[in-house]
């Protein structure tokens, strides 16, 4: 008889709470046998020999978030090959020959001199799915390729990108430092999250699927304009258009993201969360009658008639849904000007027959405002 699974957040618990916990399900089965471990634990908590009459033989998944090297040394002798592994990188190294068909790997932390061995980990580790990189360590050579991979996660990586992934479909990413990178073919990547402000990595993706993109900004205003000046309004041909765009933790110069928006035609959905929305937004946003004019030809060559006609001119015309949470915002607004400019933006898009679903705005204090349907208490983003 197995044991399926040993989870607990121990923060909560001192370490005679934790043995406690333990001796309970020892004392339920003669060798409890585990199937997955995960421990996520305060610092006081130390295993020791609290999983002696553990048996690990059938252990496929392991996450810890400090280092046990006792515990993992028994574990190597024990395990066979494991399907999912997130932990420190000491204790991912410690079980490197158990990682021949590992399909979900996370490697925390900075990797320091062991960079060389987490790299010749990764340059073998051919059926994995999920990967999650953190650190600066990783040599700006380093190159490998993983067809199977599906979800990619880089923190605080150099400027380098170290894995060739076709078929990637998930990819979130906080670069240590911005810089130019080679052009990325991403096919079937459907969610993008970065966090960065220059916008240069950005750039160099061609990402033709994306449906969500989440870009959380860590720079000031001027920073971040440029940056989204550079992916969306100088470049001749933008190749990130997403159907969902979330803009967190921000402060960019309203008009240039109404451009920005002009410039994304898939967009039908966009989040500004802990982000300032002042009037100008919605003002630049406003569908405008603009007159344009055809010429028709006479059965004489030489004549012709001018038609004049009004015709709708409509900035980000798939958009459906707008909320802004300013929730956390400390920036001064003037709560008039900017509920009317909502108002004014719902009314003049059902006045050009393009109506809106949802425009949702909380500000620091109060709750939620629809300024389509009736107001809401709550909601979730």
């Amino acid at each position: 008889m197995g044991y399926n699974e040993w989870n607990r957040d121990s923060s909560l618990y001192s370490d005679e709470e934790m043995r406690n916990l333990i001796a309970v399900v020892k004392r339920q089965l003669l060798r409890p046998r585990l199937r997955s471990l995960r421990i996520q634990t305060a610092e006081y908590f130390r295993p020791d020999d609290a999983f002696d009459e553990f048996d690990f033989r059938s252990l496929k998944e392991i996450e810890v978030n400090r280092v046990f090297p006792e515990l993992f040394k028994r574990i190597a002798q024990e395990v066979g090959d494991l399907r999912s592994l997130i932990g420190p990188c000491s204790e991912v190294l410690s079980l490197k020959d158990k990682l021949s068909h590992v399909e979900e790997l996370s490697i925390v932390g900075e990797y320091g001199s062991d960079a060389q061995s987490v790299q010749s980990l990764l340059s073998t580790s051919h059926s994995l799915t999920a990967l999650t990189i953190h650190g600066s360590n990783l040599n700006k050579s380093f190159k490998t390729t993983m067809t199977r991979l599906e979800r990619l996660e880089l923190w605080n990586v150099p400027p380098v990108w170290p894995i060739v992934c076709p078929n990637l479909t998930h990819l979130t990413i906080k670069p240590y430092m911005e810089s130019d990178y080679e052009d990325l073919y991403l096919p079937h990547l459907v969610y993008l999250s970065y966090t960065g402000s220059s916008g240069k990595f950005l750039t160099c993706f061609n990402v033709p699927a994306l449906h969500t993109l989440k870009l959380k900004a860590a720079g000031g205003k001027g920073e971040v304009t440029t940056g989204m000046r550079r992916v969306w309004i100088k470049n001749w041909n933008p190749t990130i258009n997403p159907v969902v765009f979330k803009l967190i933790d921000s402060t960019v110069n309203s008009k240039i993201l109404a451009k920005v928006l002009q410039e994304m035609t898939n967009c039908e959905e966009l989040y500004m969360i802990r982000t300032m929305i002042n009037s100008d937004l919605f003002n630049s946003l406003l569908p405008e009658k603009r007159v344009t004019t055809s010429k028709t030809k006479k059965t004489t060559k030489s004549a012709q008639n001018a038609k004049s006609k009004e015709t709708w001119w409509i900035p980000a015309r798939k958009l459906r849904m707008f909320v802004g949470d300013m929730n956390g915002c400390k920036a001064r607004l003037n709560e008039e000007d900017l509920w009317m400019a909502a108002s004014n933006f719902v009314a003049m898009r059902e006045a050009a027959s393009v109506p809106l679903e949802e425009v949702s705005l909380r500000l620091d204090r109060g709750g939620w405002k629809d300024f389509v349907k009736d107001d809401i208490e709550d909601r979730d983003i």
